[in-house]
């Protein structure tokens, strides 16, 4: 009698990732119901907004410029590309400004759009060293996506004293990216939200200052580039100031307020296309109307000027 083979079961191997996977999920899915009651305008009134913006750590989009056009991008470039850098005045401004009221900060991430293509991106970097040399336990952090050789060659060129967080990007396709363009105002869902809740990105990531000055955080000012809202603050605001209106304004435009936290890349859906809801289709044909005014009255000004001449 021929003995037949037994099939042995192979017993998968797991990463701690995958092993945890079932706890974050549960996690994750108590959060989100915390988030839905938190954010309330009666809880609100109750205990204050959940989230604050960061008084230790600030990001700073230097430019709105970038080689890619990555898909929910949460500065809308892919959706709005613009030439829009900030000024190294701006910069200068920014770290005398906190040398003179004594601030100390623990981490200053420069971004953009892709940093790298500012065209006074080294004279950046170099205004923020004299920060560090102020205050050495400031980490001073370059994020870049990596994409091309113009950008990797300027990496190279990065003092060692400032850290460089390179995502290594291939593609305008990141699966991870959640919906951005999806304003929770949209949502019947946040009928009730008090928007001046922001979410995570505010305390953990930091504040923000970009082309058009300070916000809760640096998303927000990427909001308002398509808002038109002009609430950016001229001149790094107090301590005591929240920056509450600006939250309220412009967190309800945010995809990010539905969640609230940012959650693990594996917890993530995968995004394979662009989402929008009506409020920032709406926005994007304002600003498509208005840009295109301006230059018609641009170009009618210049030909009534050399009629002139």
């Amino acid at each position: 009698m021929v003995e037949q083979p037994v099939d042995i079961p192979v017993r998968k191997s797991f990463s701690p990732g995958e092993l945890f996977l079932p706890v974050l999920r549960q996690w994750y899915a108590f959060k989100a119901r915390y988030r839905n009651f938190r954010i309330s305008a009666g809880t609100t009134r109750l205990l204050g907004p959940q989230y604050r913006r960061s008084r230790e750590r600030i990001e700073i989009d230097i430019t709105y410029v970038c080689n890619l056009r990555c898909l929910n991008c949460n500065r809308s470039i892919s959706q709005a590309p613009e030439k829009l850098h900030i000024s190294l005045s701006r910069i200068r401004q920014f770290v005398d400004e906190s040398i003179a009221r004594g601030k100390r900060w623990k981490g200053i991430r420069v971004l953009g759009g892709e940093p790298t293509l500012h065209p006074e991106f080294l004279p950046i970097t170099e205004e923020l060293l004299r920060y560090q040399q102020w205050d050495p336990d400031c980490i001073i952090t370059v994020v870049s996506n990596g994409y091309g050789k113009a950008v990797n060659e300027m990496l190279k060129k990065v003092p060692s004293s400032i850290q460089i967080e390179n995502t290594s990007k291939t593609g305008n396709l990141q699966p991870s990216f959640g919906a951005f363009n999806v304003a929770p105002v949209d949502d019947p869902k946040f009928a009730n939200a008090d928007f001046r809740n922001g979410c995570d990105i505010m305390e953990n990531c930091g504040m923000g200052l970009t082309p058009l000055g300070y916000y809760p955080c640096a998303v927000a000012g990427g909001i308002d580039r398509i808002a038109g809202k002009n609430l950016g603050s001229a001149a790094l605001p107090a301590d005591d100031d929240d920056m509450l209106g600006a939250a309220s304004e412009l967190c309800r435009l945010c995809g990010h307020f539905r969640d609230g936290h940012c959650a693990p890349p594996e917890m993530r859906p995968i995004l394979l296309k662009q989402e929008m809801s009506p409020t920032w289709t709406a926005m994007f044909e304002s600003r498509k109307t208005i840009r295109l005014a301006q230059r018609h009255t641009a170009d009618q000004a210049q030909k009534d000027e050399v009629q002139v001449e």
